[in-house]
């Protein structure tokens, strides 16, 4: 399904002001078409008015209402034509026709204010056929919505202190200009107006917030420092200088820890290569082998945290590795001490990386499973978007609350990962922490068996994204 909310904040704030805009728009419309209606109503009714009471004043009179004499003294007025008032015992307008209430309130205040006793009033509308002629006199007009064969009229009747009912038709108002053209076209000017401004302020706000976003990724990826221009409004400006900054002294502390391990790198290897001197002449056999055995296991705690110190900041640039090969060799050199690990066959994937750190993040992941599952079943292939190589072993699996823990350094299980049985609790730090250095991740899960049920093993996989040559 297709997202419809944008997701960068220029196309937000430019959807949000549209859809303001739009919902303005649509009450604006709502209101006028209100005031519309209230005026066409108000005209109604005083149009109403006027002609009831021009007709009350010659039935008072005793004038004729309908054709007759029009000579001499009573002499119809003009504007009286024939069949438009009438005077009868029943109300002409019948439950059919379509009622306006709100006319016949204003209708009742009108007649009321100029002296006339009603008891009842009513006024509703009357659909009639206008002759071919006429069509063409209002062609200009409201019409009825059947192509102008029909008009609308207005019938109005009151009735009098002696029941009878005393009635008027004429002509509806009709409704003049386009209030739904003039609208759209309103819109569009806002939208000019408003928009277009607007997405260029907006660019000029957003293009230094996806720089300093790029820079923000690059400097996570190289931890080098990163000097950006101040530029757009003011407080952009200030989020970039901080971030100047920020990346400066972050760069700094982290040059001055690599100095710091390899100092003490340096001078923790220098005497433990004479301690190994020394305990290689002690007469103890069985001693000197498990002394020699513990120097070894701190060269390689200490190994595991300097490399661990230097992934995210390599010195050296990617080059092209045939990463088949390169796993390939990892499973012979286990292979050759008598390890069960096998590779399945698997397509040539060639791709930028650092050859050294990823050797050292493979073989941990197949040294933990030669360990702990005491074989290891690699596969490499490619997904749409990703190159993944895949672990498997027939060990006992990992609890799933400890599942996260595994990943933190020196964190080890006591029932199988401890020291007795080697490890420093780095190997899945490391290989984790190589993976994000190449944009890619780590996960582990437990192998489960068909049913659901039973844990046969723990599959490691390290993903790395699509880059082929």
């Amino acid at each position: 399904m297709m997202r419809l909310w944008p997701k960068s904040l220029a196309g937000q704030l430019l959807l949000s002001l549209a859809l303001a805009l739009l919902v303005a728009q649509l009450i604006n419309a709502a209101m006028i078409y209100r005031t519309q209606k209230q005026a066409i109503e108000n005209q109604i009714a005083s149009s109403a008015a006027v002609r009831l009471i021009g007709a009350w004043d010659r039935v008072e009179a005793g004038q004729p209402l309908t054709r007759g004499d029009n000579r001499g003294k009573h002499r119809r007025p003009r504007w009286m034509r024939r069949g438009r008032y009438a005077l009868s015992a029943h109300n002409p307008i019948t439950p059919g026709m379509r009622r306006l209430p709100n006319v016949e309130d204003r209708l009742s205040d009108y007649l009321g204010n100029n002296g006339l006793e009603i008891q009842d009033i009513a006024i509703a509308h009357l659909d009639q056929p206008m002759p071919q002629r006429r069509r063409r006199q209002l062609a200009n007009e409201a019409l009825d919505s059947k192509n102008g064969t029909y008009r609308t009229t207005i019938l109005a009747a009151v009735q009098k202190e002696d029941g009878q009912w005393l009635s008027a038709r004429y002509a509806a108002p009709p409704r003049r200009g386009n209030i739904n053209g003039f609208l759209i076209l309103q819109t569009l000017i806002l939208y000019l107006v408003l928009l277009v401004p607007m997405a260029l302020l907006i660019r000029r706000v957003s293009r230094p917030l996806r720089t300093l976003t790029k820079s923000v990724h690059e400097f996570r990826d190289r931890q080098e420092p990163v000097t950006l221009t101040p530029s757009g409004p003011q407080d952009i400006s200030q989020l970039t200088q901080a971030f100047n900054d920020m990346s400066a002294r972050i760069s700094t502390m982290i040059n001055e820890k690599d100095v710091m391990l390899g100092a003490i790198g340096h001078d923790l290897k220098t005497p433990l290569a004479a301690l190994r001197v020394r305990l290689e002449n002690m007469d103890d056999d069985a001693q000197r082998v498990q002394m020699i055995a513990g120097v070894e296991d701190i060269n390689r705690t200490l190994d595991d945290i300097l490399v661990l110190a230097r992934v995210g900041h390599p010195m050296d640039a990617p080059e092209q590795v045939n990463l088949t090969a390169l796993i390939q060799t990892v499973a012979e050199e286990f292979a050759d001490l008598g390890k069960d690990v096998e590779l399945a066959e698997s397509p040539r994937i060639v791709m930028p990386l650092h050859i050294t750190w990823m050797r050292r993040a493979v073989r941990n992941l197949i040294s933990n499973a030669v360990r702990y599952g005491e074989q290891a079943r690699i596969s490499l292939y490619q997904a749409e978007d990703s190159v993944i190589i895949r672990i498997d072993d027939d060990g006992p699996g990992i609890a799933e609350a400890d599942m996260a823990r595994m990943f933190e350094p020196f964190a080890r299980l006591e029932s199988s990962r401890n020291l007795a049985t080697g490890g420093s609790g780095l190997g899945l730090t490391l290989a984790r922490a190589i993976a994000e250095q190449h944009g890619g991740k780590l996960r582990i899960a437990n192998r489960i068996d068909d049913k659901g049920v039973v844990i046969e093993g723990l599959m490691a996989e390290f993903t790395l994204p699509r880059i082929t040559t």
